[in-house]
């Protein structure tokens, strides 16, 4: 007995309607893909002034130029910050709460002290220990007025953190920052997403400093 010959049934033509239903409800995943990722994990913020230079380039007012653009690791995900770690904190009592971006030098338990070495260069000590600093601007001048009593200790839950261009850089050496409490800091620095304008080498943004930063 021959086999009965199957016909398929062509689908039926959707309307418009349903084009536009469709459209919609991707774009509406698509959207919350993207809120969860620069909510909970990623952020992007603007470095502003001279303190990291020049691992960072800063806006700077005064030559209507603008900063790097950084993509940070959202505190949500990562709050175990490390000695080296370049992090963003919004201090309620600094510049209101403007975000700063500074490299972490100690973490709690840790004891920050500066002195010359032997050479009579400044240095940052910690637990007695020289640091290695290759990514600072200028040989360190000693520290001036306005600053903590050294050496410190890093409190628990805190970061002593300071700017790579050691002279022209309000950090934890100065009492309206301190030890910053790491419930401030709002993420860690994973890359430049737009190079900034760098003011000290006439305005120009290299493209070569896009990626990740160290």
């Amino acid at each position: 007995m021959p086999e009965k010959e199957q016909t398929l049934k062509k689908p039926e033509p959707q309307g418009a309607g349903y084009g536009i239903y469709t459209l919609i409800h991707d774009l509406a995943y698509i959207l919350a893909a993207i809120t969860f990722i620069f909510v909970f994990a990623v952020r992007l913020v603007g470095v502003s002034g001279s303190s990291m230079y020049p691992t960072l380039v800063g806006a700077e007012e005064s030559y209507r130029t603008r900063g790097d653009y950084l993509a940070l690791m959202s505190n949500v995900l990562y709050s175990d910050y490390e000695k080296g770690d370049i992090i963003v904190a919004c201090l309620p009592s600094f510049e209101s709460g403007k975000p700063i971006v500074k490299r972490v030098i100690a973490t709690e338990g840790q004891t920050v002290d500066f002195r010359p070495d032997e050479s009579g260069q400044w240095r940052v000590y910690v637990d007695g220990e020289a640091l290695d600093e290759p990514y600072i601007r200028e040989a360190m001048t000693a520290t001036g007025y306005r600053t903590l009593d050294f050496p410190v200790t890093v409190p628990e839950g805190c970061y002593f953190a300071m700017g790579d261009n050691r002279n022209n850089s309000a950090d934890s050496r100065y009492p309206d920052i301190g030890m910053i409490d790491g419930r401030y800091i709002v993420g860690k620095a994973l890359m430049v997403v737009l190079p900034g304008q760098d003011c000290y080498a006439g305005n120009t943004r290299s493209w070569s400093r896009f990626g990740t930063v160290s």
